[in-house]
């Protein structure tokens, strides 16, 4: 009754015992790695290149927006402002003046009546038309002022209105350069150049791809060659089938660490000592200690591969020793 009972669990302990149930999940790990390592320089040097273009484009539009277009506009639009100021002004003096004027001709059409009954009213009729003249004139100057003004600012209309479109669409394409800029600013990448049109910065960007790339293929290759080592690694009669996969798991990330190491800090060394361009992430570059960087980059790669492997053979002795005793 009771092997009945537990019957149903038999499998699951089966599978425990055998170890699959801890080497599937690092399996699928391990090929998430490779695949993530083959795809990630790809990424980051369509990134980097994006950022790059992104930034030389703000720089480019902000340059032609502010420093090209603007000014000249800025004196155009002075102009503008002036003759439109001097148009409404001349405008209000005319329209005051016609005001007057139309006051002046009554009151002296008024005062014609009396001009006949005593020289006193004369007098006051004659005063009455040279305030009449006198609008008259100012009405005849303000008008001559508003025309002549008004004929310039017609004349300069429409340089000032091409100008203008020509800066509006300037300004849009300047926003428009900086909001990718900084989307593509939010996402970060690691190398940065303020001009890939330059010689040595174009050179640093091939050295720093092929880089990437070597991390990438060489990291790619690991992981799925270790993957391919973890069928065999368990075997059958094997008691203890945890620890030997954790050890596994730690020799080749030290060596993926090794490698990536080596192959950044000597790339980052070399790309800052022929193109005088700092990459500075993740701290794998020497590049402050010159031509040394190129070496102990190197040396701390092997020595980060190292120590990984020493405590991945330690946990392998127990290993070993445990299922050789039955344990």
């Amino acid at each position: 009754m009771k092997p009945k009972i537990f019957s149903f669990i038999r499998p699951i302990l089966t599978l425990l015992d055998s170890g699959k149930f801890f080497r599937k999940p690092f399996a699928w790990l391990y090929a998430a790695i490779g695949i993530f390592s083959l795809l990630a320089p790809f990424l980051l040097i369509i990134n980097t290149v994006w950022w790059n273009h992104a930034n030389q484009n703000k720089m480019e539009t902000q340059k032609m927006y502010q420093e090209v277009l603007m000014p000249p506009f800025q004196k155009l639009k002075i102009k503008h402002d002036t003759l439109t100021q001097a148009v409404e002004k001349y405008g209000k003096e005319m329209n005051n003046a016609i005001d007057c004027l139309t006051k002046a001709t009554k009151q002296a059409d008024y005062y014609g009546e009396y001009a006949s009954y005593g020289p006193e009213y004369k007098q006051i009729y004659i005063n009455a038309l040279d305030v009449k003249k006198q609008w008259d004139l100012a009405f005849k100057d303000a008008t001559k002022r508003w025309d002549i003004v008004n004929a310039e600012l017609d004349r300069y209309k429409p340089k000032y209105e091409i100008v203008k479109l020509r800066v509006e669409k300037a300004k849009l394409a300047y926003e428009a350069a900086r909001k990718e800029f900084e989307r593509i600013n939010r996402i970060g990448t690691f190398f940065k150049s303020d001009d890939l049109k330059d010689r040595k910065t174009v050179m640093g960007l091939i050295l720093f791809s092929v880089m990437l790339i070597l991390v990438g293929g060489l990291n790619f290759l690991l992981w799925w060659s270790r993957l391919l080592d973890l069928k065999t690694l368990i075997k059958v009669q094997d008691s203890v089938v945890a620890i030997p996969i954790a050890a596994h798991f730690i020799r080749t990330f030290g060596e993926t660490m090794g490698l990536t190491v080596c192959i950044w800090g000597f790339f980052t060394g070399m790309i800052q000592l022929t193109c005088n361009m700092s990459i500075g992430q993740f701290g794998l570059n020497f590049e402050e200690l010159g031509v040394w960087s190129l070496f102990l980059s190197i040396v701390v790669g092997f020595l980060m591969t190292f120590l990984s492997r020493i405590f991945s053979e330690l946990f392998q002795a127990v290993v070993i020793s445990a299922n050789h005793s039955g344990e």
